[in-house]
């Protein structure tokens, strides 16, 4: 051994530099091969599309340039730099594997949780990889002690500086830039975009990665304090009556009550929400309005709003709240599960949207159900979605085998799919008939129109189903309904003015927060009517006299109704804080007394001031301990 380093090779500059390229090759090879998928796809897809090339070479090159300058030998820094990197390749397939969700920066905040978390699965730690890895850094690590780099000190200094230089513009400029994001994921035939997962494997997670840096970061407001916070949060409870009132929660695709404009000439019990007034004026029901975080699209960010209490639009700009969780997070279904309950996510779409899989087991959800639970047949669908139906057949379905295995309460938050845009003729594979119109609009209206009247009917009757399927039953149980935001019809907001409906960011506040609005009902079968009275219930919520409420209030709402007030010193706040402020939209708020405003008096502005920096303990800094399984 002595023998064969006794001797060394000086590497000229223009040697340094060719090897430099192409061990920044060979090592971006090594961590592509280490990604999931098939590694030819994905440098196919690099040399189909260059721009993905460099943009996942130019963070190796720069690596391995800064090392060098450092280390003053291009081979030691390409040990480290393979090494380090070959890590992250590594840790992002095991996470890949393990959660179907990719590595991003933001995990390494929560390296104890993750640690923790490891021992809830059967982790494949592919062992011969990191042999491989090993044995790759040894022998650059070797090779060093052979090949010299014949660079002067300052030369190697200054190269590097350039380097890190570019690569610190770059963090600013190219790689959180969504549109290089979009045209790097669209330059890749067949991608699914919206797969954060495939998008990572297909256009390579080195870039990827980097693009995700503080991309759903949650900043501390200001004047937190992390001790007060916790003080908040810890606050001596109550301990209640554990409750034993079933909860299904089912979140409405786009539904809305926009069929009650006067300008739709419906006759008498033809109106698509026929159904759903029967349901709201049978005496077993209370109903209002909620304010979402989002218009058009953003469904996931309404679940998040009503499951934790936190708002998204007041967190973190982005399509996805279940994006800013890394850990286990405080959630009206964790709160039901202290009590025994047992908890069940259900929607038919693909698992990895929005990070729904993940992000639901984060949230305590026990077992969750998928577009992968349903068969997908002709039965089911209408269109190319699952049906309301099918929808509601599989949610009764569960209820019952849930029944015949167990005595636990049961806490199920679902979530529909059918009357998702876009709202065309060919929506369905017959078409709908057209909306009866009081006055001449734009062809595109009353296509609109009449295709999202056929889906609302549809939800409506999943409503009226389900009620009548619950009232039969012997347990007491509380349906909740919702609709998760105005559909998106069209661009911007003219088929809604031209239907009577004024809204818009552009408008004033009252047009504003309306633009956020969509109905909600909490309805009670006859078992739970027999043992409480809904008026009196009700009237102890003290809702506000239109019944509109952020939606961060609705999953409150359960929580009083089932009687755990004091048990919660979080949802405790949020109920305090709805009777005076019932609601809270991007910089509107609705006082109780129904004034709408944009500036707060003082002693409220405290109040949410209070509340956002509570929401940052909850989402980014509470660690809750493992006091029930998680799945």
């Amino acid at each position: 051994m002595k023998r064969l380093f006794a001797k060394k090779v000086e590497l000229s500059p223009l040697w340094t530099a060719l090897l430099w390229l192409a061990l920044g090759c060979f090592i971006l090879v090594v961590c592509t091969a280490l990604q999931p998928g098939p590694v030819l796809k994905t440098l196919q897809n690099f040399l189909h599309a260059p721009k993905l090339l460099i943009l996942n070479l130019f963070p190796v090159l720069v690596l391995l340039g800064v090392l060098t300058a450092l280390l003053g030998n291009l081979f030691w820094a390409g040990s480290a730099s393979s090494l380090l990197l070959g890590l992250l390749s590594l840790v992002n397939l095991i996470k890949v594997e393990c959660r179907k969700d990719p590595l991003i920066p933001a995990d390494f905040g929560l390296l104890r949780e993750a640690v923790v978390a490891t021992g809830d699965y059967q982790l494949d730690l592919h062992i011969p990889y990191l042999l491989v890895l090993l044995g790759i850094s040894l022998v650059l690590l070797l090779l060093g002690f052979k090949l010299k780099t014949r660079l002067r000190p300052w030369l190697r200094i200054a190269a590097g500086l350039v380097l890190a230089g570019l690569f610190a513009g770059s963090m600013l400029t190219v790689y959180p830039s969504y549109d290089v994001y979009y045209k790097a994921s669209k330059s890749v035939p067949g991608l699914q975009r919206y797969n954060v997962a495939a998008v990572f494997n297909e256009t390579g997670f080195l870039y990827c990665f980097l693009h995700h840096y503080r991309l759903y970061d949650v900043p501390a407001p200001e004047g937190y304090d992390s001790a007060e916070a916790q003080a908040w949060n810890d606050a001596p409870r109550q301990n209640p009556e554990p409750p034993t009132t079933d909860l299904v929660f089912v979140q409405c695709e786009a539904f809305t009550d926009l069929f009650d404009l006067p300008v739709f000439d419906y006759p008498e019990g033809e109106n698509p929400l026929a159904l759903w007034h029967s349901v709201r004026e049978s005496g077993q029901a209370l109903s209002g309005h909620i304010v979402v975080s989002n218009f058009g699209a953003g469904t996931v960010n309404t679940e998040f709003d009503i499951l934790t209490g936190v708002q998204t639009a007041s967190m973190n700009n982005t399509s996805s709240a279940l994006r800013m969780i890394h850990k286990r997070t405080a959630s009206l279904a964790r709160t039901f599960g202290s009590f025994g309950y047992t908890r069940w996510f259900m929607h038919p779409g693909q698992s990895w949207f929005y990070n729904r899989d993940s992000g639901y087991e984060y949230l305590g959800f026990e077992d969750r159900s998928f577009l992968e639970d349903f068969s997908g047949s002709d039965e089911e669908l209408k269109g190319i979605y699952v049906s309301d139906r099918a929808f509601g057949e599989a949610l009764t379905a569960r209820y019952e085998a849930h029944k015949a295995a167990s005595d636990a309460p049961w806490f199920a938050f679902t979530v529909t799919i059918q009357n998702h845009q876009a709202y065309t003729w060919t929506k369905y594979p017959e078409r709908p008939p057209e909306a009866p119109l009081r006055q001449a609009v734009m062809a595109e209206t009353l296509e609109t129109s009449s295709v999202y009247a056929e889906g609302i009917r549809d939800s409506s009757r999943l409503l009226f189903d389900l009620c009548a399927y619950f009232n039969e039953q012997e347990d007491p149980l509380l349906l909740v309904f919702w609709g998760d935001h105005l559909p998106a019809m069209g661009k911007g907001y003219d088929i809604y003015r031209e239907l009577g409906r004024n809204i818009g960011d552009d408008l004033d506040a009252a047009s504003a927060i309306d633009t956020y609005t969509t109905p909600f009902l909490i309805w009670a079968n006859r078992a739970w009517l027999e043992e409480h009275e809904l008026a009196a219930a009700a009237a102890a919520l003290e809702l506000p006299a239109d019944g509109r409420i952020s939606d961060v209030y609705l999953g409150e709402l359960v929580y009083e109704l089932c009687g755990l007030s004091g048990s919660d010193p979080f949802w405790d706040y949020l109920g305090q804080l709805r009777r005076q402020l019932p609601v809270m939209c991007q910089g509107r708020y609705v006082l109780a007394d129904g004034t709408v405003t944009e500036a707060l008096p003082s002693d409220l502005q405290a109040l949410v001031d209070k509340l956002q920096r509570w929401y940052y303990y909850r989402v980014a800094e509470e660690r809750i301990p493992q006091i029930m399984p998680d799945p």
